[in-house]
């Protein structure tokens, strides 16, 4: 990775030959972040075993599952690795050559791997298994998986190239994102944002750009929405694509993981900074934000009935939790300030990354307000934007704790500095929007 981040500070940061602009600056770095990214994307993909990424099987039958019209997950009588009590567990129908294919490939970590003996519902086609703690993604987390599945299936694929297809098409997203979010910053000379940008997409590409989860999409997202706050606070227009773009960006984030939902009233942040913007990008704005709402809420209530984890919390404990929290929030606090101080992270080198995000996180606080204290519209801007980040945060360490982590242990166990990824980007935004007011 260290080669690579040289060739691409030196393509960015190098002087370009005279009668070259900023666009065409820009058009070249773009380039060069596309190669790498689809380099690093397809030597993942070709060098990754299928089964090696996180909870892999659990997403894959999920996908599969959903084709298979499970779209909402019910009572199942099998285990998993990830889900060992048989009793509880929610699923539903899979083809048996995608069972098949995943305990073909079992890399002997939890993954979600159905227990092949424990499956006793089968019609000769379908098996069904357990996937709770994917259930709760709505499908729309899993729109590149599901048609490259769908296409595979009006193919007549083996579900081995189902799954690279699928991994094909998100790679296929993660580089639509990355080419629309260093396009979004122009105008104004911008390398210093968008060699951080290229370096972050060209850092995440393996695994998130091609991994089967809607952690994919989510990191994809990302860069776009970063990239859209830098648009909102530059030049004098915010065109309806651009506020379209907006929209369906924090939609789609949103409704890809709950913990993401603060990032909806991103939406509205370009009203804070410019109070003439036509009625139509206003419309735009706030039905972008109401309707994934809805949608949000009504999924919730329909999909989302069912503990994630019943072997470690079962669903009664979830639900004295979520009443806790409704009715006493002040006796978690406490529980996700220890994990915090602690640093708790679900593996041995989560601490050092966590500990990279709070100092990223704490940094862009105190220089926005330090730099921008002058500027009351931007402060607001900047503020508001880090506040909805932490509120991801706080919702993140909730899901863990309600649903992950067991009884009588202190903190929140379960944390993965992945699952602060996407919000990385925005502390990466509100610095640069830092070292362009200082550069004045």
């Amino acid at each position: 990775m260290v080669p690579i981040r040289g060739v691409l500070w030196w393509f960015v940061m190098n002087p370009y030959p005279n009668g070259h602009d900023d666009r065409s600056r820009q058009r070249r770095t773009t380039v060069i972040v596309l190669a790498l990214v689809a380099l690093c994307g397809v030597l993942g993909i070709v060098l990754t075993p299928p089964g090696s990424t996180p909870d892999v099987w659990a997403h894959v039958y999920r996908v599969d599952a959903m084709l298979n019209g499970d779209v909402i997950a019910r009572p199942v009588r099998a285990a998993s690795d990830y889900h060992p009590d048989a009793e509880h567990n929610t699923g539903g129908w899979v083809d048996d050559d995608v069972v098949a294919f995943s305990l073909a490939n079992d890399r002997h970590y939890v993954s979600g791997l159905v227990n092949a003996s424990s499956v006793t519902v089968r019609d000769g086609q379908h098996s069904e298994v357990p996937f709770d703690n994917t259930a709760v993604y709505p499908p729309i987390a899993y729109l590149p998986q599901l048609a490259a599945f769908a296409a595979g299936r009006l193919l007549r694929l083996d579900a081995t190239w189902r799954f690279y297809l699928a991994e094909v098409f998100q790679l296929a997203v993660y580089l639509a994102a990355v080419w629309v979010g260093l396009r979004l910053p122009d105008g104004i000379s911008l390398r210093w944002f968008r060699l951080s940008a290229g370096l972050l997409a060209v850092c995440l590409a393996v695994p998130d750009s091609f991994m089967f989860s809607p952690d994919s999409t989510v990191v994809a997202l990302s860069l776009p929405l970063a990239c859209m706050l830098v648009r909102c606070l530059q030049g004098n227009r915010l065109g309806v694509g651009d506020c379209v773009l907006l929209s369906g960006t924090t939609g789609v984030l949103a409704l890809s993981k709950f913990a993401y939902a603060p990032c909806l009233l991103m939406a509205l942040l370009p009203m804070i900074v410019r109070r003439r913007m036509p009625m139509r990008s206003r419309l735009v704005l706030v039905t972008g934000c109401v309707l994934p709402v809805m949608l949000l809420l009504a999924w919730l209530r329909l999909g989302t009935g069912f503990a994630t984890n019943p072997s470690r919390v079962p669903y009664d404990e979830v639900l004295r939790r979520q009443q806790e929290l409704l009715a006493a929030p002040h006796r978690f606090l406490p529980r996700m300030f220890y994990s915090i101080i602690h640093l708790q992270g679900w593996s041995w080198w989560e601490p050092p990354l966590l500990f990279r995000f709070w100092t990223l996180t704490v940094a862009a606080l105190t220089l926005t307000v330090i730099v921008w204290r002058r500027d009351r519209q931007r402060l607001l801007f900047w503020l508001m934007s880090w506040i909805l980040i932490m509120g991801c945060v706080t919702l993140v360490y909730v899901a863990i704790w309600t649903q992950f982590t067991l009884t009588g242990q202190a903190g929140v166990v379960g944390i993965n500095s992945r699952y602060f990824l996407p919000l990385a980007m925005q502390c990466v935004d509100a610095l640069r929007a830092i070292r362009e007011n200082l550069a004045r």
